[in-house]
């Protein structure tokens, strides 16, 4: 299996942990909720699902579950090394505010990797509800990870909050970083959003979401902002440095934002005087 390979072939050790570690997480969840897992001659899971939104966290996790469900069901019966036909079902909630990129890949990779797409387009709670009625799903796979606000509160295996329909959140990559996503998206060089490749490190909805100003590359001879890839930022603490208010459309390429009260320049020149001003170790604040 590709990912696998990639993983135990690179020199990258904290990426090697972080990666057993989810596997076992992905691989003990598949076993105390795929017990009678499939009829015969089907290779689907139904108490299991998987939720993805086509960011950067559900697409590592989307690999993970992939290597973990070929780990788990055993290289015997994939004798040919790769896992084209995903065996979970997939949850994508589509909504009118998010990027056509995020759409255009969520379902480009659906085709790719074989997703068996439950599609939304309801809110989050009430779709859920609807989901969860008419199939038998005890667990659902997330893409959180410390430091998303979603986050709070979770472990590795979390039921559901009181008032929402019940089920385990499993989160494989909650302990995961910044740097940990995109080591492990370069290493094993899965596609990911063109977005990120365009200054965005962190992506909501078209309505909040701008380029992380300390991606912007300066270039006087043009007047639309340059951005270098999300993988390139130093700090992975400041990924939500994007998520913003816009209080007006984008003009001749700049994307006005509100931030505690600074527009997108002042918040640039901020944070490259913060920059330039403070470090600690080999980390640039």
């Amino acid at each position: 299996m590709e990912i696998d390979k990639a993983i135990r072939e690179s020199d990258d050790q904290r990426l090697k942990t972080k990666y057993n570690n989810a596997i076992y997480v992905i691989r003990r969840a598949l076993a105390l909720y795929s017990k009678a897992m499939w009829p015969v001659g089907s290779e689907s899971i139904e108490e299991v699902a998987f939720s993805f939104n086509g960011g950067k966290d559900s697409t590592v996790l989307l690999h993970l579950l992939r290597a973990g469900w070929f780990l788990h069901k055993g290289e015997q019966s994939c004798s040919n090394g790769s896992l084209n036909n995903f065996p979970i079902g997939t949850i994508y909630f589509e909504s009118s505010c998010a990027f056509p990129e995020i759409n255009s890949f969520t379902y480009d990779t659906a085709k790719v990797y074989g997703l068996q797409l439950d599609i939304i387009r309801s809110d989050f709670k009430s779709g859920l509800e609807a989901l969860l009625k008419d199939k038998p799903i005890r667990a659902i796979f997330l893409g959180v990870r410390i430091g998303d606000p979603t986050a709070v509160g979770q472990e590795q295996f979390s039921p559901s909050s009181p008032g929402w329909p019940a089920f385990m959140r499993v989160n494989p990559i909650l302990d995961w970083s910044y740097r940990d996503v995109w080591a492990f998206i370069l290493t094993c060089k899965v596609p990911y959003c063109s977005l990120y490749d365009q200054g965005y490190t962190s992506i909501g909805s078209i309505y909040d979401t701008v380029p992380n100003a300390l991606l912007c590359v300066n270039n006087s001879s043009s007047s639309k902002e340059k951005f270098k890839p999300a993988y390139l930022l130093s700090d992975g603490r400041l990924e939500r440095a994007g998520r913003a208010k816009k209080f007006s459309q984008p003009v001749c390429g700049h994307r006005p934002v509100i931030a505690n009260g600074m527009d997108d320049n002042d918040l640039h020149r901020n944070s490259m005087l913060t920059a330039s001003a403070i470090a600690v170790g080999d980390e640039i604040l």
